[in-house]
């Protein structure tokens, strides 16, 4: 499996604005792509940092949602009024998840 995940410096007081537009608008095209498995908001109420985990069956399929990646960190930046979010990608070793 593999992952991805984006990490944004929100206005604290959007953190729910941003989770409410992601889960509405973007999850639905995340779950009609091939080999997707989830997706988890991380968020520190306080700074008002807010990391977004997408899950692969593969690295084809992580780099086959790029551009899907790319739109929906661009909307939940626009919605948090954030700076531009740090992106990285990983192998997920394990998971422990039920």
């Amino acid at each position: 499996m593999h992952a991805r995940t984006g990490t944004l410096q929100v206005s604290p007081d959007r953190i729910d604005d941003v989770v409410r537009k992601l889960e509405s608008e973007q999850i639905p095209r995340y779950q009609e792509q091939q080999g997707y498995k989830g997706f988890t908001v991380l968020a520190d109420r306080q700074s008002g940092k807010v990391m977004g985990i997408s899950f692969w069956e593969s690295e084809a399929d992580l780099q086959a949602s790029e551009q899907l990646g790319d739109e929906a960190r661009t909307q939940a930046a626009a919605t948090g009024e954030a700076d531009q979010p740090v992106v990285d990608r990983f192998e997920v070793l394990l998971d422990d998840m039920v």
